[in-house]
């Protein structure tokens, strides 16, 4: 899941991980952070069925632009051995993914990943419509549908910006 920041990409991935397992059975790892080791464990743990009524593993890689080449390098070999009952997840930024395999061949990993890019483009009204929702049932509501439309443009449709500044009462009168 490859997108601008704040277009759902880790709340997507979260909803994916859902359908396959059960929370107990989710791991969420920030790449930064994640070692060669670290997925050798992951792999280990993913061999078995996931306990609760779903049965599955799934592993959400948020900021796979920050994976380093030895954790790439474990993944490409990782990534033949995933059993059908796993999910693993990869979040990026559009800048991120630009650049996130350079000077590694990592054909083998993409070959066996469905891309899907997201984007802002056509949402600001559909973002300001669901934030007076929110706004509105959190008594944080104070302003016209116009007002939200303004805001969604000033946030460069940043869904999580907008809804910090409704959180912050940005939208009271």
């Amino acid at each position: 899941l490859a997108g601008p920041s704040g277009t759902g990409k880790t709340t997507l991935a979260r909803l994916i991980a859902a359908e396959v397992a059960d929370p107990m059975n989710i791991a969420e790892i920030d790449c930064t952070d994640l070692s060669a080791a670290a997925i050798r464990e992951i792999e280990q743990n993913m061999r078995t069925y996931g306990l609760g009524s779903k049965g599955g593993r799934a592993v959400i890689l948020n900021e796979a632009h920050g994976l380093n080449k030895a954790a790439l390098r474990q993944l490409l070999t990782t990534i033949e051995r995933i059993p059908g009952h796993c999910c693993w997840i990869f979040t990026t930024t559009d800048d991120g993914a630009e650049t996130l395999f350079d000077g590694i061949d990592a054909h083998p990993l993409l070959s066996r990943c469905i891309e899907l890019p997201m984007a802002r483009r056509g949402l600001a009204e559909a973002i300001a419509a669901r934030a007076r929702e929110i706004a509105a049932a959190e008594n944080l509501d104070g302003k016209p549908i116009a007002a939200y439309l303004e805001l969604v443009k000033q946030k460069r449709n940043n869904f999580r910006a907008v809804l910090q500044h409704i959180e912050s009462g940005g939208m009271l009168e």
